[in-house]
């Protein structure tokens, strides 16, 4: 005679095992957040930018890199979190789990007790004072102003540089 698991409790069963899967992984997303941290350059965040759209925000050079920052920033770590995502599905799907719904999802990643979340806090203020000042010494006229001529050229070949690593990627 086959026993029959009361919903309930292969329900805790399904969520312990859910449970068990973020909190041994879920490092691996943290330290991922942090190595693209650690090796973002000016390039990366103004990348595929408008230097046109960005002259007309009359922004200023310190607020010009933390827009452009936080924008890359984001649009990273929903690459990543996508990713992170993806495996756990499959690794859900491979055991046959019932995935709990989304509001439950977001139960399990609390904010507060991400590991490494006072080092990415870190990791991000260092970013952005390093892609700040060079940003001053490179792409400014004075202090202050952004030199956007400069800055024109500087995004232009950010985008022919991409081009020819994708020409390389795809002969090799």
């Amino acid at each position: 005679m086959t026993d029959i698991l009361d919903p309930a409790q292969k329900t805790e069963s399904i969520s312990q095992e859910v449970k068990s899967y973020i909190e041994a992984n879920i490092h691996i997303l943290q330290q991922a957040r942090l190595d693209r941290r650690r090796n973002t350059t000016l390039e990366d965040v103004f990348k595929g930018r408008n230097p046109y759209f960005l002259r007309g925000t009359r922004k200023a050079v310190w607020e010009l890199v933390q827009c452009c920052l936080e924008n890359y920033l984001l649009s990273v770590d929903e690459m990543l979190f996508a990713k992170f995502v993806s495996e756990f599905t499959a690794f859900a799907a491979q055991r046959g789990l019932q995935l709990p719904q989304s509001d439950i999802m977001f139960e399990l990643f609390p904010l507060d007790d991400l590991p490494l979340r006072h080092v990415l806090q870190e990791e991000n203020v260092r970013l952005y004072n390093r892609l700040t000042y060079r940003f001053y010494e490179e792409l400014c006229v004075e202090e202050p102003l952004a030199d956007w001529q400069l800055l024109s050229r500087f995004i232009s070949e950010c985008e022919s540089n991409e081009m020819s690593e994708e020409a390389v990627d795809e002969s090799a």
